[in-house]
């Protein structure tokens, strides 16, 4: 029988989007990868034979991983408030126990890993994983009326990810802007746009009525 293999493609992606962070998305090459595991060159060229194949798993595993956190919270079944303030919350635990990866995908996209040059499997992959997020989005926001649905995206999408981007900048997630991310997305998710002023602030007219 074989011998297992003593380095993991795990090993190298982790690698990969450590060379990344610290150098570019050009840092990840083949030979790079090898050092920083400690592994022969040939190990890495056997899981990943093209190069291209190497820097595009170091986008599309963490993506995976995500997909398989984030998006069974967000397809919960109940009420979708509390889903969405879930999935908000999701964010940014997941950003707390995978730095580098929450990191790596804060700061690029799919467009600076996955190219025409990858293997068909590996383009096939990263069209499945679009096509997951999209529908499950889609999903989501079905559930919600139209006229809510940007600010919808806006509480489980684009406000925790700021919450990511700036909270890298400094010691990074945590369960406190887990909760603050929470916290938007239960204030945002409650207020539908047909109903009226909120409670306790004055409306426009109102408001320059006093200046």
């Amino acid at each position: 029988m074989p011998m297992p293999g003593k380095f993991t493609a795990d090993d190298f992606v982790t690698a990969a989007i450590r060379l990344v962070l610290a150098g570019g998305s050009g840092a990840a090459t083949a030979t790079a990868v090898a050092h920083a595991v400690g592994a022969p060159s040939g190990s890495v060229y056997h899981r990943f034979p093209k190069r291209s194949d190497l820097r595009a798993a170091a986008w599309l595993t963490p993506v995976r991983r995500f997909h398989e956190d984030f998006l069974p919270v967000l397809a919960a079944d109940g009420d979708p408030v509390a889903a969405g303030i879930e999935a908000a919350r999701q964010v940014l635990l997941w950003s707390a126990k995978n730095r580098d990866a929450a990191a790596l995908l804060a700061r690029y996209s799919r467009s600076d890993f996955v190219g025409a040059d990858c293997s068909p499997e590996v383009l096939a992959e990263a069209d499945a994983l679009d096509r997951d997020t999209a529908d499950a989005l889609a999903a989501f926001l079905a559930r919600f009326p139209a006229a809510d649905r940007d600010r919808v995206l806006l509480a489980v999408i684009d406000a925790p990810l700021a919450l990511v981007r700036r909270s890298l900048a400094a010691k990074g997630p945590n369960t406190r802007t887990a909760e603050l991310a929470a916290d938007v997305a239960r204030r945002l998710l409650a207020q539908p746009t047909d109903r009226g002023p909120q409670a306790g602030l004055p409306s426009r007219p109102a408001a320059r009525a006093k200046r």
